[in-house]
């Protein structure tokens, strides 16, 4: 019996594999928020799921309050979203919502809302992870479809450079790209009547978004840097 259960942990560890990322968000080099980022590679499934959680610093948290809560499970493939939710409790919203892909009508569902994508379509933590996942010479300039609750962009990695990423004393190769999200001409379908602070902020049209992705085998994301309005908010991972 104990043969048994070894094989079956032997078996299911290996599917369950996961693997956890943690960020400073800094403005002004203040750090103002904590992000998790875990990946979890179902083998069973055949699906990946990305848990991704923001926090305010205490300090921060006086003037505005975050403690948000994103889900994302995809095809680790094709990088089709499959399923989002998210629970926001911020300053100024406490919010759920939940997006579910309908392969049979090529459709996302969102309660009683239902609405059309033709072809594979991200959100903005699959499309992460499409960077993770392909070379800058295969990556770069190709567009991909992005749905963001409810609005759809054209969206595209553009390289442009290699460069040494100092984190915490040690340096690391990274390709660097800037990440566009453009608006389709598509007429937006409306899930929210207000969206947290993250999924407002990251689809700005004034937007200036900057990735730093490792080379090798990890791939992590080491930096990414948000500017908008003449502000910059940089995200550097923590070893």
């Amino acid at each position: 019996m104990r043969n048994l259960f070894l094989i079956i942990g032997l078996y299911i560890l290996p599917a369950l594999a996961e693997e956890t990322l943690k960020y400073t968000v800094y403005f002004w080099k203040i750090p103002c928020v904590d992000i998790t980022m875990t990946i979890n590679d179902d083998t069973l499934s055949a699906h990946q799921t990305i848990n991704f959680t923001t926090r305010t610093k205490d300090i921060i948290s006086y003037f505005f309050s975050v403690d948000n809560f994103y889900k994302t499970e995809y095809d680790p493939e094709t990088f089709q979203l499959l399923k989002y939710e998210k629970k926001i409790k911020q300053t100024d919203i406490d919010q759920k919502l939940k997006i579910e892909w309908n392969e049979e009508n090529n459709s996302f569902q969102s309660g009683k809302i239902n609405y059309k994508r033709e072809g594979i379509t991200h959100n903005i933590f699959t499309l992460f992870m499409r960077g993770r996942s392909m070379t800058f010479d295969s990556l770069d300039t190709k567009w991909w479809k992005l749905d963001h609750e409810g609005q759809l962009f054209n969206s595209r990695y553009v390289w442009i450079d290699s460069v040494e990423v100092n984190i915490d004393g040690d340096k690391y190769l990274t390709d660097h790209y800037r990440l566009d999200l453009i608006p389709s001409d598509n007429e937006p379908t409306q899930l929210v009547e207000k969206t947290d602070i993250f999924t407002w902020g990251i689809a700005l049209d004034d937007c200036i978004r900057q990735i730093w992705i490792e080379r090798g085998e990890k791939k992590r994301i080491l930096r990414a840097e948000v500017k908008v309005s003449g502000f910059t908010l940089t995200a550097e991972l923590k070893k």
